[in-house]
């Protein structure tokens, strides 16, 4: 496999034209190069064959395969034959507070193979948005918000792993952690954003997540580290500084604690084992 140096990024501007939803049909008649985006999407193939790399794992797309991406995964996506795809774009203001959280627990992006009635159901649903998308209806917005959770529950169900708590302020730390990791918030900066004590914050934060802050920052960063280390050629030290790490050495440390072998090994292992 070649791992490229750039990505495209595609931001809301461009892609939600000032919208929370966006929702419409993707042909892709032969490739659709890497990239990644600031905002969450689904992704349905109705026609065609091919394959999506996502994170630097090949999975075949299929019709009843449907895909939900964070804003921090990279992909890409080959058609064998031309595909069409159903693609809907949000933000997470409009996502229910539980579902996000759920869909947090989860480091990559979540490729979910549906059964025949489940397939059903969200090709409806699905269908049922892109009609009103492209309709005049005065209260479309808030039918495509209610449609939007309703489709994301039935692909994620209720699968969080350690989630203790509906506290809407444990769900809304994550996702800002998660969308400014690079940016090193500090505890002062979270504890503002959530309305708390600094000290209440870190028992808080505690309690709901298992981790310190501290550690679940680094947790954040190494996770995006590997995407970069499998998808990119970019340096170690530029994954560094992209990834919140203030040096190099701080990031292999850091990398080889949570992982026992170092970013370049790393790298060397799974370039090693997409080669067979």
């Amino acid at each position: 496999m070649n791992i490229n140096k750039d990505a495209i990024y595609l931001n809301e501007a461009n892609h939600l034209k000032g919208n929370e939803i966006f929702c419409g049909i993707s042909p892709i008649n032969e490739h659709y190069p890497l990239h990644f985006h600031e905002f969450y999407e689904i992704e349905l193939a109705f026609e065609g064959e091919g394959f999506d790399i996502l994170n630097g794992t090949k999975h075949d797309i299929n019709t009843d395969v449907v895909y939900l991406l964070h804003p921090t995964d990279y992909h890409e996506i080959t058609a064998t034959k031309p595909l069409k795809l159903y693609n809907i774009a949000f933000t997470n203001t409009v996502v229910d507070n539980q579902i996000i959280r759920d869909f947090l627990e989860y480091d990559d992006g979540l490729v979910v193979k549906l059964t025949p009635h489940k397939l059903y159901e969200v090709r409806m649903t699905i269908k049922l948005m892109i009609d009103l998308y492209e309709g005049n209806r005065s209260n479309k917005n808030q039918i495509l918000v209610h449609l939007l959770n309703a489709l994301l529950l039935l692909i994620v169900g209720s699968k969080s792993k350690n989630c203790i708590t509906n506290d809407d302020s444990h769900t809304d730390v994550l996702k800002y952690i998660n969308l400014n990791f690079a940016k090193n918030p500090s505890l002062q900066q979270l504890s503002e954003y959530c309305g708390y004590q600094r000290n209440y914050f870190c028992e808080f934060f505690k309690k709901n997540t298992g981790f310190t802050y501290k550690e679940y920052l680094t947790s954040v960063k190494i996770n995006y580290s590997k995407k970069l280390l499998k998808i990119t050629s970019k340096s170690i030290n530029t994954i560094a500084f992209e990834c919140g790490f203030n040096s190099a050495s701080n990031f292999i440390r850091e990398f080889k604690n949570k992982t026992n072998i170092t970013p370049k090994q790393y790298r060397k292992l799974y370039l090693a084992s997409t080669a067979k």
